[in-house]
This record gives C-alpha cells, structure tokens and sequence, in this order.
C-alpha cells in the first residue's frame, strides 16, 4: 500500500468511527424511530440495533425471528433511512450478514440467519 491509500483508508476510517458514535449518541432514540415506523408499516418483529466497532459497518441490524425477504428488505430500508438522516442524508447501502444465536432460550427452528449491515454507498 502506497502513502496515499494509506491516508485515503486513515480518512475513511475516520469517516467511519465518527459517524457511528453520532449513531452511538442517538440510538435510544434512533430505536423508537424505527420502532414507530415499524409499527405503521405493520412490521411487528423486534429488530435489534448495534454500532460495531471495527470494519466498514455503520450499523448492523438482527432479528431473532424468521420474517418474509420482503418484509426484512422493508425493515432494512426503514432502517437505513433513518439512520441516514440522522448521519445528513448521506447514502447507506445494506448488506446481509450472517449470523447465529447461541445459549439463547429459542428452539432451533427459532433461530435464523436474518441480519443487515449497513455502510457508506461508494
């Protein structure tokens, strides 16, 4: 790696721990957005929220449960939408990530793969 993409993925990066502690600050209150939205799309699942901490995720997404493609795709979107007006409109685009639950009370037929991350449209 030359010097300038050394300094391009040192400004990314940047980039990147920036606006996940904006998510960070705001997530109590990004959850009852999504929440709301949910709820008037009559998407009734519970979705958990995270920042990670490494990588080029801004936010991450899961359910434990098992909902239809096109009711997960429409969570997703709620989702990356708000999350992007809460980062100034900028342009997130999702990508599914794989997953399991472990040591968790739910019968094998509970757990799913269902999950979403998002990060910057390049």
């Amino acid at each position: 790696m030359d010097k300038t993409d050394e300094q391009q993925e040192t400004s990314t990066d940047d980039g990147i721990d920036a606006q996940r502690s904006i998510i960070r600050e705001s997530l109590d209150e990004i959850a009852a957005e999504v929440g709301t939205a949910l709820l008037n799309a009559n998407l009734r699942f519970p979705i958990g929220i995270t920042t990670p901490s490494s990588g080029h995720a801004i936010v991450t997404i899961v359910t434990p449960l098992d909902p239809s493609d096109d009711d997960w795709a429409h969570a997703g979107a709620i989702v990356r939408q708000i999350v992007s007006k809460k980062l100034g409109g900028i342009s997130l685009q999702s990508r599914p990530l794989t997953c399991a639950m472990v040591n968790a009370t739910m019968s094998g037929a509970e757990i799913t793969p269902n999950a979403l991350t998002f990060d910057m449209r390049s």
